[in-house]
């Protein structure tokens, strides 16, 4: 799909924010049916950098267009609208969004059109936002655990802040995806599967296999819960190790990670 992009702010009053892929979908000029929200490949981008992937790469923005029997359509043209007054910030023609060098919330939609002379707008996308933050460079426990054993069944919060520095000093940093594991269950004859997971703030589980990522909060803050229960064969570990890792917005690995916690369980009376 070929893109454009600017960073003038504007507006089409009269055009469709997007149509649901069901009911009766209006089929739009190109066979057009629906459009993605504008797909990013990080939730924030550092000062004066330009927005990239989980790998560190320079990745650009992405709407994708999806006509009525479920096809990808190709050869539309994308037209990026930062909606952020004075931003300082740009889209280039093939999507990249290069960052100011101060801290900002940038907000910007897309629109799409046939890719004729005359440009006829098919549709736009919802707004959305990117937060423009320091690069970050380390990453450190935060929050408390227990001294002593922790009684099954428990949920025990989980949490890191990641630090940056900004113009003038070092701060927290959001927009930061952490990646959570369970890297080791003691006794090793005891499985992980069945004893322990990870959960998100609601407590429901993430993934069967014990990971979890969460997104760094405006203070630098990560965390997810360590569930730990009694399997039905009655088996218990004694301890558990999780790590979180990050890394910067260029991929580069922070200062500290990953953070280790030990959590050890009381097995229950029996």
């Amino acid at each position: 799909m070929r893109v454009r992009g600017t960073a003038v702010a504007g507006a089409f009053g009269a055009a469709l924010a997007f149509a649901l892929a069901c009911g009766d979908v209006p089929t739009l000029p190109g066979g057009v049916a629906y459009i993605t929200p504008i797909q990013l490949p990080s939730p924030s981008v550092a000062f004066g950098d330009t927005l990239r992937d989980s790998l560190g790469h320079a990745a650009p923005l992405r709407v994708i267009a999806i006509s009525r029997d479920s096809t990808v359509i190709t050869g539309l043209l994308v037209h990026y609208v930062l909606t952020s007054v004075n931003s300082g910030a740009s889209v280039d023609n093939a999507g990249f969004l290069r960052a100011p060098d101060s801290l900002a919330t940038l907000r910007l939609v897309a629109q799409v059109t046939d890719g004729t002379a005359s440009g006829t707008l098919q549709l736009q996308t919802p707004e959305v936002s990117i937060d423009v933050v320091p690069l970050a460079d380390s990453m450190a426990r935060s929050g408390t655990l227990p001294d002593t054993a922790l009684s099954l069944p428990l949920l025990q919060a989980l949490q890191v802040t990641v630090f940056g520095r900004g113009s003038s000093a070092r701060g927290p940093v959001g927009g930061i995806r952490v990646y959570y594991h369970v890297a080791a269950v003691y006794p090793g004859t005891v499985p992980a599967k069945g004893h322990v997971y990870l959960s998100d703030d609601q407590g429901g589980v993430l993934r069967a296999d014990s990971t979890a990522i969460d997104t760094t909060s405006s203070s630098g803050i990560a965390s997810r819960n360590l569930v730990g229960v009694v399997a039905t064969d009655g088996t218990t570990p004694d301890s558990v190790a999780v790590e979180a890792s990050a890394s910067s917005q260029k991929g580069q690995a922070l200062t500290g990670s990953p953070v280790r916690f030990i959590v050890r369980f009381r097995k229950p009376a029996q």
